[in-house]
């Protein structure tokens, strides 16, 4: 949206209060989800420090861990990100031997685990389980299994 949309859309442009700017940070369905996002991407980088993988990549790791073979287009339909950010989060996993990515054609790749990558994903899995099982407690089971239930609703709901 360009400045002037939204002076259109507001007719108030160069007179947004700062009660205007906090009711749309605590309104805000993008920044109060990214912030959670951030906020639980954090504390499980923390607590998987010692695997070197952070959170991202782990979950790419256990997505090709399920999937054995997933077309580029389809991991990153899976993971809701771009194709680009997709590709850039894949080099370094790449690069240390974890994934390798093969041509399927002009137009497509694929993507699987290494052997290496197995066996960084299951000395891996303690340390998530532990950042699982933290998580968890912290929030309370029911209240993880109906977020959890709801944020795939709402995956659901904005793909439409």
């Amino acid at each position: 949206m360009t400045k002037l949309e939204l002076y259109e859309i507001s007719e108030s442009y160069d007179d947004i209060t700062p009660e205007e700017c906090d009711e749309v940070l605590s309104t805000c369905g993008c920044f109060n989800l990214r912030k959670a996002s951030r906020a639980v991407t954090q504390f499980y980088d923390e607590i998987l420090q010692p695997t070197g993988f952070r959170a991202t990549q782990l979950t790419v790791l256990f997505a090709l861990g399920e999937a054995q073979e997933l077309s580029l287009t389809k991991l990153a339909h899976m993971l809701v990100v771009s194709p680009s950010t997709l590709s850039r989060n894949l080099r370094p996993l790449e690069r240390d031997g974890y994934v390798e990515i093969v041509n399927k054609g002009k137009r497509e790749k694929s993507v699987t685990l290494t052997e290496d990558g197995i066996a960084a994903l299951s000395e891996a899995k303690p340390y998530w389980s532990k950042a699982q099982l933290k998580f968890t407690s912290l929030i309370g089971d029911d209240r993880w299994e109906e977020l959890s239930e709801r944020l795939d609703q709402t995956v659901e709901l904005i793909r439409r």
